[in-house]
């Protein structure tokens, strides 16, 4: 499947959810400490796309182009809560994984069969309402090209977003560098 395929389906897949919406009403709890789901540990499986690069030293450029596609899965582990501004509705935690990314080739030349990342990032949480929360990531990661045939050390950082189906299950949205994600969040432990 091209890119210009899949981003079209998610654009298609996107305008149906908003027009078979069901009307909502949304109460703030930003200023609720501790409103929002009770839990220990966040599971995450996903979906990646991967639009930025870096150089590394292989004779690419840095920037934006040849996309990589996969999944990985992610955990995070709640650390505190409330967390840094107690007066507001936010938590924080680690969160580490793994992911995968397809073959890029680019320039008539295929660099790698794959990539393994290895992600592990401080995330702090902000819960605005009952169904929608906000969230950033700054950290560090592996990548590896192949099964550790070349890997280098990188940074992480990114925004995103939880729309939350009830207290146990939320749709995730990620986007920075080095990947843009789309997965199911599972919220254990209490």
């Amino acid at each position: 499947m091209n890119t210009r395929t899949l981003l079209l389906a998610g654009l298609a897949a996107a305008s149906v959810a908003v027009l078979f919406a069901p009307e909502a009403r949304a109460d703030s709890v930003i200023k609720q400490p501790s409103r929002h789901p009770v839990y220990r540990a966040e599971l995450e499986p996903h979906i990646n796309i991967l639009p930025w690069h870096r150089n590394y030293g292989r004779g690419r450029y840095n920037g934006f182009g040849d996309f990589e596609f996969g999944g990985g899965f992610r955990a995070s582990i709640e650390l505190a809560d409330p967390a840094f501004i107690p007066k507001i509705n936010n938590t924080i935690a680690i969160t580490f994984g793994i992911d995968f990314t397809n073959n890029n080739c680019g320039y008539g030349r295929c660099y790698h069969d794959f990539s393994f990342w290895s992600p592990v990032a401080l995330q702090w949480n902000f819960f605005l309402t009952d169904k929608w929360s906000v969230f950033g990531e700054a950290g560090f990661m592996l990548r590896s090209y192949g099964f550790f045939n070349e890997t280098h050390g990188d940074f992480t950082l990114a925004a995103g977003g939880r729309f939350h189906f009830n207290d146990k299950v939320a749709l995730t949205m990620r986007i920075g560098y080095p990947f843009v994600s789309v997965g199911i969040s599972f919220f254990v432990g209490s």
